[in-house]
């Protein structure tokens, strides 16, 4: 019988080799209680060891680039070639495919789409005759391409690029903002004006641009790539990128591609002594809430004390006196982000850089950086919370008379670590007060929480209801290859036209784009989604969507130089 030992103070304790057993007993418990914690916390985008640091990975360079970089000097460089680029965007910009939120659907007015879609496929046919002959060309709902770039060994799955065919209306009230006619595709040699000369028929042009150059430099592909290109993306995707899923999901089934990489809204942020290279590895969700409300009519002679307008006012009034609070959390690509701040860029203060770093395990250090970039600027703090944005309000008819109707629309970005559900509770909240404080009856999609009074009451109905995006693994195979890739273009190939982020380190880095692409409809196909443009400039600065919106064409030759290296660099990977 073992019999606990006794030491001279009176204390007990194991034997010499049970205490080494035990020990190793609660050390492999403490290993196995960790990788738990590891396994099941929800939404962590990567394992312990990726919050650790900011991972920066080595440049990517063929060997083929090694032997002969003729054809990315030629694109960044050669004059002639530069001219040529620009005149293919010019066309392109100069074709209209503007598209409206009320645009019909493609069965109810085929000449509506023809006229903008048909018109540039023959623009596109035309101008890129070498991918029409060398590719399969689909069309999907009459006017999304599918480009397939066919590769030699089928066992690869293959990668995706995608663009939008797609631009958002010029607005008459804006037309003498414009520097240059918005349809005319000025290029005055070092900058390209006009709709869709940033989002993005530049993409579209580019990658177009790249596939021939590839060819006609003797590579094809081991890899098959697939070019996508829907033709609504500005209205949400339901005709274009909906469609192109359903076709690719038959296709090749539930991530049955290699990867998948659309456009972003950042291209490189300067940040201090560093470049940041911010690629979009998830997006917020959506979501779209209609209140509408309901009162007697009458002579405005003889009102109440709170018409239909005024009521809906005092709901605009307590949701935005109660904005959704900041969280900085490991579930937020933001998070990473600002690890990579933290440890590379010199324009944080030490207090803040040491907050960043204890973030990763400090509750309270987490709620301090939260509150640090939501007071930041406006573009940082709707990285770290759901944002309300009363965008549409309608109501009375007479100033005269009483307003019977009205109804605003209140649109949601949702953060990552909410949901539809969370944001739809928050609302009640505010509407329920609002309603009781009326004497209203309320109705909620469709169900009736309390019945019309004589006095009114508030219907209130929802749409999009699009849930924050799966999160790209980072700082794996994938991502090396990407973002090694990218280094190596930036910092190498194209040095010398970088401007003012000439001579810095490149820090690619995971980001969250604050709004949506045409990527949520591509979830099921890969769980390596890329929102990236390369570039020297964010879309805000490129007025995109606004008046006078224009890139610097260095901009566009950096897509075609990335485009160039990476798709021969995914071929070369299992």
């Amino acid at each position: 019988m073992v019999q606990d030992y006794e030491s001279l103070d009176g204390t007990k304790r194991l034997p010499r080799s049970y205490a080494r057993i035990w020990w190793k007993v609660i050390g492999l418990i403490l290993i196995l209680a960790i990788g738990l914690h590891v396994w099941n916390t929800p939404d962590s985008i990567n394992q312990v060891e990726a919050k650790t640091h900011c991972a920066v990975p080595e440049y990517v360079i063929l060997d083929s680039y090694r032997k002969d970089n003729s054809t990315l000097v030629k694109i960044i460089y050669d004059e002639a070639f530069r001219n040529t680029s620009a005149a293919k965007l010019t066309g392109a910009v100069r074709v209209r495919t503007d598209v409206g939120d009320d645009a019909p659907t493609v069965d109810e007015d085929p000449e509506y789409w023809e006229k903008r879609f048909g018109k540039f496929h023959t623009f596109l046919e035309k101008t890129f005759p070498g991918v029409w002959n060398f590719c399969k060309i689909e069309k999907v709902n009459h006017y999304s391409l599918v480009i397939t770039w066919e590769g030699s060994e089928s066992s690869l799955k293959p990668v995706m690029l995608t663009a939008h065919q797609d631009v958002v209306p010029i607005q008459e009230a804006s037309l003498d903002q414009w520097e240059y006619p918005p349809f005319d595709g000025f290029y005055n040699g070092d900058q390209l004006w006009g709709r869709g000369s940033a989002d993005c028929k530049n993409l579209l042009i580019a990658l177009l641009e790249t596939a021939e150059e590839l060819y006609n430099s003797g590579f094809r592909p081991r890899r098959s790539i697939i070019y996508a290109f829907g033709f609504d993306e500005e209205i949400g995707g339901l005709r274009g990128a909906n469609h192109i899923s359903e076709f690719l999901l038959q296709r090749y089934g539930e991530n049955g591609l290699y990867a998948v990489v659309d456009e972003g809204g950042q291209s490189l942020v300067k940040h201090g002594n560093v470049a940041l290279a911010l690629i979009g590895t998830g997006e917020k969700g959506m979501l779209n809430v209609k209140v509408e409300v309901d009162t007697p009519g009458g002579h405005s002679s003889v009102p109440p004390d709170h018409t239909s307008i005024g009521i809906i006012s005092e709901l605009v009034t307590r949701l935005e006196k109660n904005p959704f609070a900041p969280v900085f959390s490991d579930r937020n690509p933001t998070f990473y982000e600002y690890q990579c701040i933290a440890e590379h860029s010199d324009a944080v203060s030490p207090e803040i850089r040491r907050l960043i770093k204890e973030s990763q395990t400090s509750k309270a250090a987490s709620k301090k950086v939260a509150d640090y970039i939501y007071n930041s600027d406006l573009g940082s703090r709707y990285l770290v919370t759901t944002s309300q944005a009363v965008d549409i309000v309608h109501g009375g008819v007479k100033s005269n008379a009483l307003p019977e109707h009205v109804e605003l629309v209140i649109n949601h970005r949702i953060a990552v670590e909410s949901s539809v559900d969370e944001v739809m509770k928050r609302n009640t909240h505010y509407i329920q007060a609002v309603a009781e404080n009326f004497d209203l009856g309320l109705q909620i999609g469709g169900e009736t929480i309390s019945a019309p009074t004589a006095k009114g009451h508030i219907t209130v109905s929802t749409s999009w209801n699009l849930e924050p995006s799966p999160f790209t693994p980072i700082y794996d195979g994938h991502w090396e290859t990407f973002a090694g890739t990218l280094r190596h273009v930036y910092e190498v190939v194209c040095r010398g036209t970088l401007k003012e982020f000439e001579g810095l380190r490149i820090i690619a880095t995971p980001g969250m784009a604050a709004g949506n692409t045409d990527t949520q409809y591509y979830w099921g196909l890969t769980k390596h989604i890329y929102r990236y443009r390369p570039g020297l400039v964010p879309l805000v600065q490129a007025h995109a969507h606004g008046a006078n919106e224009n890139i610097p064409f260095d901009s566009h030759l950096q897509i075609i130089a990335f485009y160039y290296e990476y798709l021969q660099v995914v071929g070369e990977v299992e």
